[in-house]
């Protein structure tokens, strides 16, 4: 009896075992069945369902083993980086053949499905910003990360300059990618808007944004431990955790009710597309100005003029969340099906590494300078301001702050990582369309 008993107790262990938040009973089946279709040369019968199964199916494996490894999970990108390399990698050793490939990517990328996922993520980083924050950082924040962008500009410039770079590709491929606010939100959306304006494929300038970015994440991490130490010596320039040179018993921040909230997904889902729409009409009438930095004007209005409630807010939070868990994954492997892993690798040299440093260092010394103007602390604009424009987003935030000692600046490094890189995507419409 107690034999049977510790049976079951395995056995029920074994299929409510989970891969990435997925129980491995169903994750199993819709794997082993897709792959069943992709061996007998069926894949692209079954459509968009199995497209998305076997990219799913290949990404998540990646996905969870890129968790698992510390090194690569702390400086690379873990889990959703490692489905972009791995699937990659199965078209680079023609494990998934071209054909296959084009396909799996189409019905990700060449449908626009990705911009649904794009729009819920900016707008849930924007939103994410209480308006009242927002607006107090338009007045001091802002000016102190475009002073970071132009010190980014000018020290990846003179880099440039000594390595044989020119200088607008410095700034396309180069500043922007790393200040641009991540991948999810940065380096993925400005490839969409690389390809719309250059008619090249998106993919090409990914692979080498991704590489530039994870340098330059290393790198963001590297400085925040030494910020950490120079504050640590030179106690004038730190405000020990604290931006603003505010009274210490003054907060930064209002804690926002969130009890009783009621969540409505299906009614965020339903903003997100009014939102595309809407951006759709004002790119057709206005072109000159891109779809998404539409979409980015037009969150930072809706969060300035306050207007949806904190149920309404939380929901389209809830909503980027499921998206960036379960599509994000997607829209990886189907740009790493179409990536080209030798050009990737040309872009991981030493002269690129020796214009990410200038790049970063550009980004901290350029929030420094100006950082006492508007009544911060160098130590912590050139972290939060500087640091979290040049890291990977909100994972690299938390390595940055985590690095530096200071995650009590993560509301701010939200506004780098969120705003800030919206503002990126804007300047990118016209610096690509300028020197492309």
């Amino acid at each position: 009896m107690k034999e049977n008993t510790e049976r079951t107790s395995k056995f029920k262990n074994i299929f409510q075992y989970e891969i990435s938040g997925i129980p491995i009973v169903f994750f199993l089946t819709m794997a082993v069945l897709i792959i069943l279709f992709w061996q007998t040369g069926k894949l692209q019968e079954t459509g968009i369902v199995g497209a998305f199964a076997f990219m799913w199916s290949i990404g998540f494996i990646f996905f969870a083993f890129g968790e698992k490894l510390p090194i690569w999970k702390e400086y690379v990108g873990g889990g959703m980086i490692m489905a972009f390399f791995g699937s990659a990698l199965l078209v680079h050793w023609n494990v998934i053949s071209s054909d296959d490939a084009n396909f799996l990517k189409s019905s990700v990328l060449d449908n626009r499905f990705l911009y649904l996922l794009l729009v819920g993520v900016i707008a849930s980083s924007i939103l994410s910003v209480p308006s009242k924050v927002l607006m107090k950082s338009l007045g001091a924040y802002i000016p102190i990360i475009l002073a970071g962008l132009f010190g980014a500009a000018i020290l990846g410039i003179g880099a440039g300059l000594l390595v044989g770079v020119e200088p607008a590709r410095i700034i396309t491929h180069y500043v922007l990618p790393i200040m641009g606010g991540g991948n999810g939100a940065g380096a993925i959306p400005m490839a969409e808007i690389y390809s719309d304006i250059t008619g090249e494929d998106g993919a090409h300038y990914y692979s080498f944004a991704i590489s530039v970015l994870t340098l330059a994440n290393m790198l963001a991490i590297l400085i925040a431990s030494l910020l950490n130490k120079v504050g640590n010596k030179f106690p004038s320039l730190s405000g020990e955790g604290k931006l603003l040179k505010l009274d210490s018993n003054t907060p930064d921040f209002d804690e926002q009710e969130t009890s009783k909230v009621k969540l409505n997904t299906h009614g965020a889902l339903f903003f997100i597309i009014g939102v595309l729409l809407l951006s759709f009409l004002l790119y057709a009438i206005f072109p000159m100005i891109h779809l998404f930095a539409w979409v980015v004007l037009l969150i930072v209005a809706i969060n300035l003029l306050d207007i949806l409630s904190i149920d309404q807010k939380l929901s389209l939070f809830a909503f980027s969340e499921w998206g960036m868990k379960i599509f994000l994954v997607l829209v990886l492997v189907a740009v790493g099906l179409t990536t080209d892993l030798n050009e990737m690798m040309d872009a991981l040299k030493f002269t690129n590494l020796i214009i990410c440093f200038f790049v970063v260092m550009g980004a901290v010394l350029g929030t420094m300078l100006v950082a006492g103007r508007f009544g911060c602390y160098p130590i912590e604009a050139a972290i939060c301001a500087g640091l979290c424009m040049a890291n990977r987003g909100g994972s690299g935030d938390i390595e940055v702050l985590t690095a530096s000692r200071r995650m009590k600046l993560f509301p701010y490094a939200q506004i780098s990582s969120r705003l800030g890189g919206g503002l990126v995507l804007l300047f990118a419409g016209y610096l690509f369309g300028a020197f492309l």
